[in-house]
């Protein structure tokens, strides 16, 4: 059979298709910060039973960073492949996927991407890459938690969606602590109305929730710092994402709940990690 005449790459064995436009897959090193963090977070995820990403949505987004790479092949817009025998499964979000980096043992590679991301730690020219994944994760971190205010009360998780609306126009850097409090606090008051009128009807308590949301941003604003700081059991987050990032990336501790996500604070613990060193 001539080149000409080969049949085209199966979507239903290999995960994903011949794409033009796919860029090169990139060596380790051209990875950078955000890759780097994702592709060891899976990876430790699936070493360590505990959840890629804190929310399943954002698990979704880290295997989608990861297969637009050509690191992985997922089975989208399937949800599974019928057969795959080398497909892995997410332990916690029970997503597929299948390690596709031929340049690197697969058990060998989260060691090296640790390695990996010790280095950038140390970049300055890093910093505001390292802000915008703080970012990143005090939605992610907010969203599990108010899904869990949610369920804890019989509403529906998927309101936590209008979290992104409040979430854009708030305060620049706000800790995650205090956008837990405003959560915890805007699902009390949808309880409050749910009791007390007796609703049938959703929408009236979701809409209660979304208005308490802000009220008690605008609280914040107004406050001490230090108001409103709904710090976890736990320093240490559950999912494989968030515990790279504050072991490697910024900060460490209980900060990551509680500093705010500016430059400079980033910056001061880059100068701690300096000075240890």
């Amino acid at each position: 059979m001539s080149d000409a005449t080969l049949p085209p790459t199966s979507t239903a064995i290999d995960g994903l298709a011949t794409h033009p436009g796919r860029p090169a897959v990139p060596t380790l090193e051209e990875l950078g910060l955000r890759n780097t963090l994702f592709l060891a977070a899976l990876l430790r995820a699936q070493a360590q039973r505990v959840p890629v990403a804190p929310t399943h949505s954002s698990a979704l987004s880290v295997l989608d960073a990861l297969q637009v790479l050509a690191l992985i092949q997922v089975p989208w817009p399937a949800d599974r492949w019928k057969i795959r025998p080398d497909a892995e499964v997410t332990p916690l979000e029970d997503l597929q996927w299948a390690f596709s980096w031929s340049a690197h043992d697969r058990k060998l590679l989260l060691p090296a991407l640790e390695d990996q991301l010790s280095e950038l730690a140390l970049s300055h020219a890093l910093v505001e890459e390292r802000v915008a994944l703080w970012d990143e994760l005090a939605i992610w971190e907010t969203e599990h938690f108010l899904e869990q205010q949610l369920r804890k009360h019989q509403f529906d998780a998927n309101w936590a969606r209008d979290l992104r609306f409040v979430f854009h126009s708030a305060p620049v850097g706000l800790p995650i602590a205090q956008w837990r409090y405003c959560c915890w606090a805007a699902v009390r008051q949808g309880a409050s109305v749910a009791l007390r009128r007796s609703l049938s009807d959703g929408s009236c308590v979701r809409e209660a929730i979304f208005q308490e949301m802000h009220n008690r941003l605008r609280y914040l604003e107004r406050g001490s710092t230090q108001l409103g700081m709904f710090t976890p059991f736990h320093v240490s987050p559950a999912s494989a994402l968030a515990q790279l990032f504050m072991e490697y990336v910024v900060p460490t501790g209980w900060a990551y709940w509680t500093s705010k996500r500016i430059d400079s604070e980033v910056r001061a613990h880059m100068r701690r990690i300096e000075d240890q060193g």
